[in-house]
């Protein structure tokens, strides 16, 4: 048997299966390969314009958010006169025995004990002071400390009071005594520790 040269039959026959061998091979590798990557390309081109359309309405709003954030702050600010002044929770507490004090003191009541109160456990911008406090009067001047109190520029929040009589058997040739005891409280900005 010798080997002879293919004939042209032969060779088209030959070159029409590689052909078909090479179009099965790219058709199912190939063309897959390639959808993939224009669906990414599609997806990520989608993608893309919502984030530029998302950045244009930012833009868009920054005026509209600093003129609410102006806002903001100048409702935030008109609070300060209504909060406890004081660099630490302690010292707010404490201004706000010292109003205590005096409010019982400009309505001639005699003051008894007076504790902090300071909520440690909250979080965020403001803090919650408040004290505990005692004091004996007449009706007169338990109602104006009382009056005094709720008038003043910083806003306070009476969480109890009681008002006893402690000797409701007393004659009338002494003079009327009432006992007052309260929890006030009030808030306080948060400051950073530095």
């Amino acid at each position: 048997m010798s080997v002879s040269a293919p004939r042209p039959r032969d060779r088209r026959a030959l070159a029409v299966g590689a052909l078909v061998i090479a179009a099965l091979a790219v058709g199912t590798r190939g063309i897959p390969a390639l959808v993939r990557v224009r669906s990414e390309r599609v997806r990520s081109a989608r993608e893309l314009r919502v984030e530029a359309v998302h950045a244009k309405e930012t833009v868009a709003m920054a005026r509209e958010v600093a003129d609410s954030l102006r806002a903001r702050n100048a409702r935030y600010l008109a609070l300060a006169p209504a909060l406890l002044d004081g660099d630490t929770p302690a010292a707010a507490a404490a201004t706000l025995a010292g109003l205590v004090s005096g409010a019982a003191s400009g309505a001639q009541v005699r003051m008894g004990a007076i504790q902090l109160r300071i909520d440690t456990t909250a979080r965020g911008a403001f803090v919650r002071v408040g004290v505990r406090a005692d004091a004996t009067g007449d009706v007169e001047g338990i109602t104006g400390m009382l009056a005094t109190l709720e008038r003043g520029p910083e806003v306070l929040v009476f969480r109890e009071l009681a008002i006893t009589q402690p000797e409701p058997g007393a004659g009338d040739d002494r003079p009327e005594a009432l006992r007052v005891e309260l929890v006030v409280e009030g808030l306080a900005v948060r400051r950073r520790e530095q």
